[in-house]
């Protein structure tokens, strides 16, 4: 009798998610992040998942297409959002969107259960192999930038230090695979409420005071959609 149609297992499922991709990403997540990307092998991925290495490839034509899924999870729902608030149709004040913006990518990256910026710190990040992600990064950084001008005018170099703070939150986060914070309330972890106001002090610019109230009604209509 023929056995069941499915994915090949060594072992059950040890991994978090609800399908074979999902649990590749978060086995690789976690090495990637913990022993850093040379020194991970799709054997070790597919060992921490359960499953034959065969079985990986069937997902994931090779490792480097492991890496660039995981980068680009953490700039396409910002870059999502960064299209929202820089759009031309919203009324909001420079300082409230930008303020958004940083709370918005801190909260980001603090969703995730391994600390996925992280990866930006490895040196194969940097590669031309992945040039699609230095793309989708390097537009998100332009939003931040163009809303900070905004703000200080056209050429001020403190327009770039709105992006740097809303990346820092990396250095302020566990990677024990528990995700600090959890998106589906809609509300702003501490972190990134801080962030965000230090992101408008440094431009000399004043916190408005629905900032928090109007960043998590954004984020909920985001979520909706």
């Amino acid at each position: 009798m023929a056995g069941s149609v499915g994915r090949p297992r060594k072992h059950s499922p040890r991994r978090k998610g609800s399908t074979a991709r999902e649990e590749i990403l978060d086995a690789s997540a976690e090495l990637f992040t913990t022993q850093g990307y040379a020194t991970t092998s799709t054997h070790q991925i597919a060992d921490a998942v359960g499953i034959r290495q065969a079985s990986l490839y069937y997902h994931f034509p090779s490792k480097a297409d492991i890496f660039i899924s995981l980068l680009k999870s953490t700039t396409e729902p910002s870059l999502a959002i960064a299209e929202r608030l820089a759009a031309p149709s919203t009324d909001a004040s420079p300082e409230l969107r930008l303020w958004a913006l940083v709370a918005a990518e801190a909260r980001l990256l603090m969703s995730s259960r391994w600390n996925l910026g992280r990866l930006y710190q490895l040196p194969i990040a940097v590669s031309e192999e992945f040039e699609e992600f230095h793309h989708e990064r390097h537009q998100l950084a332009a939003v931040f930038t163009d809303l900070a001008e905004e703000i200080v005018g056209a050429g001020d170099t403190r327009a770039q230090l709105p992006f740097l703070l809303s990346q820092t939150v990396t250095e302020m986060r566990p990677n024990n695979g528990t995700a600090p914070f959890d998106v589906s309330g809609h509300s702003l972890p501490e972190e990134a409420v801080m962030l965000a106001d230090a992101a408008l002090t440094v431009l000399g610019a004043e916190h408005p005071a629905e900032r928090v109230e109007w960043t998590t009604r954004v984020l909920a209509e985001a979520a909706e959609q």
